[in-house]
């Protein structure tokens, strides 16, 4: 280097060059700390909660402004501020927050302050009914992939219960045995078996969340209690499984499959018998006898016993001229009122759709189960003093099937070729019960809630088969027969469908039964 390139720094103020710069890196220096650990603190002060729950899950609003659901993080700022922590049927916890502030290193370890509020359940039937909507819904879809998989509904829910101190077993029991209906896959069953595990450990009971299913299932008091009533839990069981967990864990299983072969072979079928018929302000109702049968004995589904009492059914599907004799006495439920019924969701856009057009002896379709359920409340009202102890209504798919039980597949709109749209109600063969279209023309609304695996919660007591679901609403009605649209090879007696109730398609009508009260 040359000796003309060397800078050399001239003392200021006689301060010489070593003393002025060892201050300047000094002032440098601090001004970075400074900024470093105390700036942040001082322009943006307050704290770092953990906000936590019990139960979690629960929504964070701080001055009205959502922050995360617990558990959360979530920094304050410094004063005061109003916090809100709310769930859906649980109590609201309200507090003015006090958030305070560290101004040393806040950048690297701002103040942290833990807070946790207990929620009280205040409306736990909402509650209950929100999850059991929830879980049916997931219950509707056919399969699950890994990539695609429910959510954990039921467990997060018990869990909760657990965490609120709800202790009303007889509701969770009841709760559990209906919802139970709706597991139908190996990755529904995981959820449910974490439910009833947490059911378990609320009501007393030791047991531990790394127990294998299939050896739970044959010691939890939950299923063995159940199985005293419903002896075809097993099936249930064997029919949810993987097939891995099938051929791993159900030793049991072939042994219970021979067992229940006997009973089916040893079970006394009846039949149903038209005993008479009347006429009712021109519809002939058919009374049928009461009895006992298998259903799904086509080999359609699990076939299992069932019992149906005595009871009136309508010997056609309800007709356009008979729905009109309706809509002239509730003109609410007529298509000038489609906006309002739309807005109630009773009905879709397409209630009605070619009501216009139909004749008088053709069955109503685009019809919901809504407005079949109001034209029943109606007849119930027209009923003469004879039949002043019976009520109009829908027939549940036990009701129904026992109807159909003698229909013959060679008979109806099945024989037509290719209809194209539902037929009138006459013109063909009834079955042997003297009741027509049965079996075709149009699928016919049910009373009761659909559940993919309610007929496997069955016993071999036949008075306790109800197909029901007690105090709940799921998500979609049965409905059975088949339509116009259908072939015959692909709908049995036995068959079971299922629509939104809401829903009015082109082939869904509905007939009415008569059912002494």
């Amino acid at each position: 280097m040359l000796e003309e390139d060397i800078v050399k720094l001239k003392p200021i103020f006689g301060v010489h060059p070593g003393k002025y710069l060892t201050v300047l890196y000094a002032v440098i220096l601090a001004l970075i700390l400074f900024i470093l650990l105390f700036l942040p603190g001082i322009i943006k002060p307050g704290s770092v909660y953990l906000f936590s729950s019990a139960p979690s899950g629960a929504r964070v609003m701080i001055d009205g402004e959502y922050q995360g659901a617990t558990p959360c993080r979530v920094f304050v700022p410094g004063g005061s501020h109003e916090l809100v922590i709310e769930r859906d049927y649980f109590s609201v916890h309200n507090e003015t927050l006090e958030s305070g502030n560290r101004v040393f290193a806040s950048l690297f370890a701002p103040k942290k302050v833990e807070y946790s509020a207990q929620l009280e359940l205040t409306d736990p039937e909402g509650f209950f009914n929100h999850t059991f909507t929830a879980f049916s819904n997931w219950g509707m879809i056919d399969s699950y992939y890994e990539n695609y998989q429910p959510e954990p509904v039921l467990s997060s829910f018990f869990k909760a219960l657990q965490d609120t101190g709800y202790t009303n077993e007889e509701v969770m029991y009841d709760f559990l045995y209906n919802v139970m209906s709706f597991v139908h896959t190996d990755y529904l069953l995981q959820d449910f078996f974490n439910a009833v595990m947490i059911f378990e450990q609320i009501r007393g009971n030791k047991v531990e969340f790394d127990q294998d299913i299939t050896e739970s299932f044959t010691t939890l008091p939950f299923f063995t209690e159940l199985a005293k009533a419903y002896d075809n839990i097993p099936f249930w069981m064997y029919s949810v499984l993987s097939d891995e967990e099938r051929e791993s864990g159900l030793n049991w299983f072939p042994a219970v499959q021979e067992e229940y072969s006997g009973f089916l072979r040893d079970f006394s079928n009846d039949h149903p018998a038209a005993s008479s018929a009347v006429n009712l302000f021109g519809i002939r109702f058919v009374r049928l006898s009461g009895g006992q049968f298998l259903m799904g004995s086509d080999g359609n589904n699990f076939p299992f016993p069932a019992a149906a009492g005595d009871f009136f059914i309508m010997d056609r599907e309800v007709t356009a001229g008979l729905y009109r004799q309706f809509i002239s006495e509730n003109p609410d439920w007529s298509a000038d009122n489609l906006s309002v019924l739309i807005s109630e969701n009773l009905v879709n856009e397409d209630y009605l759709k070619t009501f216009d057009s139909l004749s008088d002896d053709a069955p109503v379709n685009f019809i919901s189960w809504y407005a079949a359920e109001a034209f029943c409340s109606w007849l119930t009202g027209k009923l003469p003093a004879s039949f002043s102890e019976y009520s109009a209504g829908l027939p549940d798919e036990i009701q129904w099937e026992w109807a159909a039980a003698t229909e013959d597949q060679n008979t109806g709109v099945f024989t037509e070729s290719e209809p194209g749209s539902a037929l009138s109600v006459s013109g063909r063969f009834p079955n042997s019960s003297g009741i027509y279209d049965i079996h075709g023309n149009l699928w016919e609304w049910c009373d009761n809630w659909y559940s993919p695996a309610g007929y496997l919660i069955s016993s071999r007591d036949p008075a306790l088969n109800t197909l029901s679901i007690e105090n709940y609403q799921a998500v979609e009605k049965s409905v059975r027969g088949g339509s116009w649209a259908n072939k015959i090879d692909t709908v049995t007696v036995s068959t079971r469908g299922s629509q939104p109730p809401s829903w009015c398609t082109e082939f869904s009508g509905f007939r009415v039964i008569l059912v002494k009260e």
